[in-house]
């Protein structure tokens, strides 16, 4: 049995779904799932883990429609599993986004750890995979890891400009994703861009900043 992705996208509408990303590990396993059905076994290889460490996550990506079976054959006399990403892509509904001055706001919160979270960990297990890979022979070449953050004040008329100038780029840096061949290398982008506000006791009721 093979399944294929057929250009849909996936929308999470409910907490329950989104809390599943919370955890940086499904985050990566759904990334390595989305151009190429593997097993748990070779998604482990991958991360640098024990397979048991990611039976349960599989289970609970499978379960909330995540992830799916994309074949199933006999090795060895037990039936083997890979799986692939159920769509090409999640779409997040925005009302699950309604920001309250007094609460938990655990939805933008699960989208905000888990991002970074699994930006931090896919960076550091870059660089020791990378440092295992020479220490094996593998071939020198020069890569930059590019880490910045910067705050400006841009005028307002600026800032349409800039937000569709970072579409546009992330776009296109999406869209390049299955043009190369099956040995290029990944690269992976975390973007955020937002406006940054700090508390003001001196503005008044009914004054917009």
């Amino acid at each position: 049995m093979k399944k294929k992705h057929t250009g849909n996208r996936f929308h999470i509408s409910d907490l329950e779904t989104l809390r599943a990303l919370a955890d940086p590990l499904r985050i990566q396993i759904l990334e390595l799932l989305e151009s190429k059905a593997l097993t748990v076994k070779q998604v482990a290889e991958k991360l640098g883990l024990a397979p048991s460490k990611l039976y349960y996550h599989f289970g609970t990506l499978e379960k909330l429609g995540l992830i799916e079976v994309a074949e199933t054959r006999m090795v060895a006399n037990m039936v083997e599993k890979t799986y692939l990403t159920a769509a090409d892509g999640l779409d997040i509904d925005p009302n699950l986004f309604k920001f309250a001055k007094e609460g938990d706001n655990e939805p933008i919160n699960i989208l905000l750890s888990s991002t970074i979270d699994a930006t931090r960990e896919d960076i550091a297990r870059s660089l020791q995979a990378r440092q295992f890979q020479l220490e094996q022979g593998a071939e020198e070449k020069e890569r930059r890891l590019i880490i910045n953050r910067v705050v400006s004040r841009v005028p307002e008329k600026r800032i349409d400009e800039f937000q569709e100038r970072l579409v546009k780029l992330i776009q296109e840096f999406e869209a390049e994703d299955g043009t190369g061949k099956s040995t290029d290398q990944p690269y992976a982008m975390t973007v955020a861009f937002y406006p940054s506000f700090y508390f003001d006791k001196t503005i008044k009721k009914g004054k917009k900043k």
